[in-house]
């Protein structure tokens, strides 16, 4: 959290204005909790201890990469997805939220069909994830004429 790229990249996930797996209603975010590595805030899309515990042999700077951080309340992080599977607790979330694919843009996750979500599958979530990031950087930067040489 200290680093000035990572609170950017916080920047770019609150600017989303992230909504809920559940519900679709707006995340609470408090600037305390998210200056805070440990924030309840923060939510591994691929839990660190879904990983462990699934013997997916991802090194540990992969599972705490930022794209595998999304913005989430702390009740849904800590007592709906605890160490499950993405499918598992997304295919909870749809049951409950019949705007799944609408909200989950908001995590720049823009087609939950396709994000290797429902297979579980960490590589590709993460290609497609570091691509809408980069879409999201390069929308932000301030380009000047040098930029273009």
């Amino acid at each position: 959290m200290s680093s000035a790229y990572i609170k950017g990249m916080i920047c770019i996930l609150t600017a989303q204005n992230p909504k809920s797996f559940e519900d679709g209603g707006n995340v609470v975010i408090d600037n305390a909790w998210l200056s805070q590595s440990n924030s309840k805030n923060y939510h591994h899309f691929f839990p660190k201890a879904y990983m462990k515990k699934n013997q997916l042999q991802i090194e540990e700077d992969l599972v705490n990469h930022i794209a595998n951080i999304t913005i989430v309340d702390g009740y849904l992080n800590k007592n709906v997805i605890k160490a499950k599977a993405p499918s598992a607790y997304m295919k909870d979330c749809k049951e409950k939220n019949h705007e799944l694919e609408k909200t989950m843009k908001t995590h720049l996750i823009d087609d939950i069909d396709n994000f290797g979500i429902w297979d579980n599958d960490y590589k590709l979530f993460m290609k497609k994830r570091i691509k809408k990031i980069q879409e999201q950087l390069k929308e932000r930067l301030i380009k000047r004429a040098y930029d273009e040489h």
